[in-house]
């Protein structure tokens, strides 16, 4: 077995940082200063720059590479290295690891063995188009995420559970679904290939409702959209409200606090009507009650980024109405205005709301200095 050579492993680092590498299109050779490959191996001096000019010189014998001098005249006084791509399976051999080439295919690999699993019918075409797209972007090098650049039983597990979400039916909350899915109540909020210290599960559902929308063309984008839910639909909301059931009117205006309503009984709703001018959407749940104490007369809706059960309470307001989001302002709140924007298709304003504002918590604005709109009037 080879002893650890440095200045061949930066080699092969350096080729596969580049387009032959990265994609295996490319032809042309690589040519990399020697000055530059001692450095970044950490042998440009004393007995490490020794061993290395000699490992360097016993790859070119091997036909792994190419020494060139600076001048012909001076054959032993090395300028450059040259690589070929050619030699791609002749470098990784000689360094007893696995090519980019070799990586690309069996990642191909992992692609075009999904093609085969079982999905439902009306699924069935979208399926083998998803992965033979996918096996073709693994084949160039290009980015697959969330799936790991490198065959992984990472790869391996999520490939398995989107056909089985594909096939899920009937509505439950996403521990259940897990648990039934993936044979542990948590892994499915928790699966992620590229996990990373203190991401959230939010994210990681984010990511699986990516996969899903690319391989339905849209028609599914979130693990809601198959009923499976983080918890049970509601909307939080306070204000002058009254809505119709079954040809009765309820008065959400007489109550004092805050009032949770399911997306059940929002199904069954047949007006909505209120006195109010406008409706705020408020990010933070603390300052919605904080506003919510003012009894201002305003519609207040709380929430982050929209759930079916909200998005279908704003979409029932009177067109009349204003509409407004009041969130934090960093990107996560303005991602939030733009999908309420989307979603319900309601000219949604920002409110005390600036790209940049440090500080960024609604909170940190401190108390709300007035009863009426618009609650912080000197950041108007």
């Amino acid at each position: 077995m080879k002893s650890p050579s440095p200045v061949l492993e930066a080699l092969a680092r350096h080729y596969q940082g580049s387009q032959a590498g990265r994609t295996g299109e490319a032809r042309r050779d690589v040519l990399m200063s020697l000055e530059v490959l001692l450095a970044e191996a950490g042998c440009n001096e004393g007995e490490k720059r020794a061993l290395a000019e000699h490992q360097l010189a016993e790859a070119e014998v091997a036909g792994v590479l190419t020494r060139v001098p600076f001048h012909k005249r001076n054959p032993s006084h090395i300028g450059q290295i040259r690589f070929s791509p050619a030699k791609e399976p002749e470098l990784y051999a000689y360094l007893g690891t696995t090519s980019p080439n070799h990586r690309r295919t069996k990642l191909a690999a992992q692609f075009a063995s999904a093609a085969t699993f079982d999905v439902p019918t009306h699924w069935q075409n979208h399926w083998v188009q998803w992965c033979v797209k996918m096996q073709q972007t693994a084949l160039a090098g290009r980015t697959i995420t969330p799936f790991e650049k490198d065959p992984s039983s990472a790869n391996e597990e999520l490939l398995t559970l989107l056909p089985k979400l594909l096939a899920w039916d009937g509505e439950s909350l996403v521990r259940f679904a897990s648990c039934v899915l993936c044979q542990n109540s948590k892994r499915l909020e928790a699966l992620a290939p590229l996990e990373r210290e203190g991401e959230f599960a939010g994210q990681l559902r984010g990511r699986l409702g990516r996969l899903l929308e690319e391989i339905t063309g849209g028609k599914i984008r979130a693990l809601d959209d198959l009923k499976i839910f983080a918890n049970p639909r509601s909307v939080l909301f306070h204000g002058p409200l009254k809505i119709q059931l079954h040809g009765l009117w309820i008065d959400f205006g007489l109550l004092h606090g805050p009032v949770r309503l399911s997306q059940t009984d929002l199904a069954r709703a047949e007006f909505f009507e209120t006195t109010s001018v406008r409706c705020l959407t408020i990010e933070n749940e603390t300052t919605f009650h904080e506003l919510s104490k003012l009894q201002s007369g305003e519609l207040l809706v709380c929430t982050s980024f929209p759930g079916s059960a909200t998005v279908a309470f704003l979409r029932h307001l009177p067109v009349h109405l204003e509409f407004w989001h009041f969130g934090d302002s960093d990107e996560a709140g303005f991602d939030i205005l733009r999908i309420l924007q989307q979603k319900t298709g309601r000219p949604v304003r920002s409110l005390h709301m600036q790209p940049g504002r440090i500080p960024f918590e609604q909170e940190s604005l401190g108390r709300p200095n007035q009863k009426h709109w618009p609650f912080y009037s000197d950041l108007q």
